[in-house]
This record gives structure tokens, sequence and C-alpha cells, in this order.
């Protein structure tokens, strides 16, 4: 999708606490931005505190207007941005739950049982892409379906496997009592099944989960199991689409897997790009997700912005400008405000100098020296003097 021009091309991906909020503003795309005209940008939040949200908005409408006025780069307008979990997710399987809960839904219990079990059954064909979270849903939806059904001893099946794969499942507080008794049954007894080991080894730096629980990074050794089917999934930590999975039959007191990575087929829907999952400490892992967002976006370079309130109503800004040809990060002179200042044009047009100024020499820049955290690192200022204004 690199080159590609989408509707929404900006975001604020990421918030820590109540006075932290992360951001990206896609700066510039394909070849030499001095020559674009016409600036696009648009800006979203994921979440902020109501106490920095209206001062951030502030300084970031103002951003864009001197931004555009200054008509020396193209702003990509904001990405839409599309959970991990629905781009994985194969289409047979989705097409297969939708229909199973409007069944369900309609009363038709029988056709739904059929489908609920159908749909977990393809979804743990493919475990390197399951969203286990739906597929426990879709388990009890299956034993709902029985139940209405008349099928009890399917329900009572579907419970097993529920509790044996996940424990610590909680049932929604609609369903009767009597669902929630089952349940205990049936977590009592799995857990008097005999026990056993699964070690798992893969490539350095690999997140493991099992049955859809993350468990740590390889190599790793998961304990005191009930005997049966498991599932073993891995994620490669800089590379959504690089995934592992194996369906795992622990017949006795240890069993051993071992993974390896292979690249998976992403279809993103026009328009969309995966969260790039920022956050404001900045290392090489993070520089991977940049790159990687660059070309989603067709960018040239990115400007990752981090806003700070370091006191009432005083803020900070630190910004780093990713240069996505040389892969490489270049750090920007933090600039300081309060919220008296937002509102007044030479707020917006103070950032925008400073980040034009690097974007003219970016070719020429030394890389910033990772890692950065943002939080009280290597970027804020110890003054600014946009606060004595």
């Amino acid at each position: 999708m690199g080159g590609r021009l989408f509707e929404d091309r900006l975001r604020f991906v990421h918030s820590m606490g109540k006075h932290f909020l992360m951001g990206i503003f896609v700066v510039g795309s394909l070849g030499a931005w001095a020559a674009l005209a016409q600036p696009r940008l648009a800006v979203f939040f994921i979440e902020s505190e109501a106490s920095i949200q209206d001062s951030v908005e502030g300084m970031k409408a103002e951003l864009m207007e001197a931004l555009s006025k200054a008509g020396e780069v193209e702003l990509l307008p904001m990405p839409r941005i599309i959970n991990p979990l629905e781009v994985l997710l194969p289409p047979n399987v989705a097409n297969t739950l939708k229909d199973a809960h409007k069944a369900l839904e309609d009363k038709r219990f029988s056709e739904a049982r059929l489908l609920f079990k159908k749909a977990i059954e393809l979804s743990l064909k493919q475990p390197e892409r399951a969203n286990f979270g739906q597929i426990f849903d879709a388990h009890m939806a299956w034993v709902v379906a029985s139940v209405q059904d008349g099928n009890e001893e399917e329900a009572r099946a579907a419970l097993a496997t529920l509790a044996r794969l996940a424990p610590h499942y909680v049932l929604s507080k609609e369903l009767p009592p009597v669902f929630q008794r089952e349940f205990e049954r049936a977590k009592l007894l799995a857990s008097r099944l005999p026990k056993g080991v699964i070690s798992i080894e893969s490539p350095e730096g690999a997140v493991v989960s099992l049955n859809g629980q993350p468990v740590g990074i390889a190599p790793v050794v998961v304990p005191n199991l009930p005997r049966g089917t498991h599932y073993v999934s891995m994620e490669d930590g800089n590379h959504f689409d690089m995934r592992f999975g194996q369906a795992v039959e622990l017949q006795s007191a240890h069993a051993q897997v071992r993974g390896a990575f292979s690249k998976i087929t992403i279809r993103l829907p026009p328009g969309f790009i995966t969260e790039p999952a920022l956050t404001p400490f900045v290392d090489l892992d993070a520089l991977d997700r940049l790159a990687l967002l660059a070309k989603e976006l067709g960018a040239a370079f990115v400007l990752v912005g981090f806003v700070k309130e370091f006191g009432a109503d005083h803020f900070n800004l630190s910004m780093a400008l990713f240069h996505a040809q040389k892969k490489r990060l270049l750090s920007l002179a933090p600039v300081g405000f309060s919220k008296t200042l937002v509102g007044k044009t030479f707020l917006g047009k103070r950032i925008s100098d400073v980040v034009l100024q690097k974007l003219r020499s970016a070719d020429k820049e030394t890389p910033a020296t990772l890692p950065l955290d943002w939080r009280g690192g290597a970027l804020e200022p110890e003054a600014s003097s946009l606060l004595k204004n």
C-alpha cells in the first residue's frame, strides 16, 4: 500500500496516564517534500484527560493551520486505524460467526449451535490468527444455543472445553445462575485432569501465548496444564505479520514446541492501516514500527509528538522527526506553552517553524541518540520562553 494517499493520515496513538499524550503527525509524502502543494493534515486523539484535552486540541489546530499556510509540505490526513485482531481473523471465520450470532438472535437455536461449533473449529485451525477472546465467547454462545435446542450433552461438552482452555473466563451476568453453577462444576472437573508441561522454544524475542493468554518471551515453560489439546501462538514483537501457531496434544507429562515464524498475508480494507502501537519510549523497535507506518501511509516523514502537563495549565511538547528513507530519528527543539497561549496564532506558528526548520535540513541532520524517553528524557526542555509570554 506504499504510495497511496488515504482519506485519513494522522493520528495521536497512545495515552500515558493523566498528564501524557502521544501523537503522530504525518508530514510528508512520496518524493521531494518541498515541491508538494496544497498541504493536507488531520489529527486524531485516541484519548486524553479532560484537564489537557482542550489545550492539546487547540494547539493541534493552530499547528495544522500554520503548516497549511506555510505551503511547504503536503500534510496527509488521518488514517483509519484498524484493530490488528480484525485483520488477522480469516473472512470465513468472521462470516460464520456473524451468521451464528444472527441465528441465535432470531432464536434459530439448532442452526446457531452448528454455526458456533463450525466457527470455533475454523478459528482453531489457524491459531496464529485466532482471536481467543472471541473463541471463548463463541463457546459460551454455543452452550446457550445447545441448551435452548435441548442438547444438554453437547452444552456440557462445550463447557468442559471452555473450562479446560480458559478457567479464567468470566460469564456474562445476564446469564441465568445455572450456567455459572455448571461452569464452576466444569472447572472443578478440569482441575482434576492429569497435568503436564509444555516447553516452547522459538526465535529470540518471540511473544508467546497459550490458549490466547500471554505466557512470556520464548523460551518459556508452562507447567500444571490439564492434558488435552492446547494452542500455542507466537508473534514477532517487531513485525505484526510474522507469526506462528500450533495445536499441541498434551497426552503425557511433557510436550515440546519449536516455533518458526512465517509471514502471513494480511489484506487491509482500503483506507485503513494497522495501529502502530507507539509509546513515549523510542528505541530501535519503535523505529521499525515507524518505518512500517510510513510505508503504509506513503509518507516521507513522520513527526511524532508527546505532550506533557508539568504544572498548572503548563505543557511541554517534545517532538522527533522520523526520516523514512534513511530510517532514522531526528530530535526537534521542544516547545513549552501555557493554556493562556492556546488560541493565539503565534503558538502554532512557533511550533510550525520548528518543524519546517528540521524538515529543510533533515538530510544533513545527525540522528538522535536512542533510546529516548519523553517522560523525562533528552527531548524535554528545562524551560521555554513561551511560558513567560
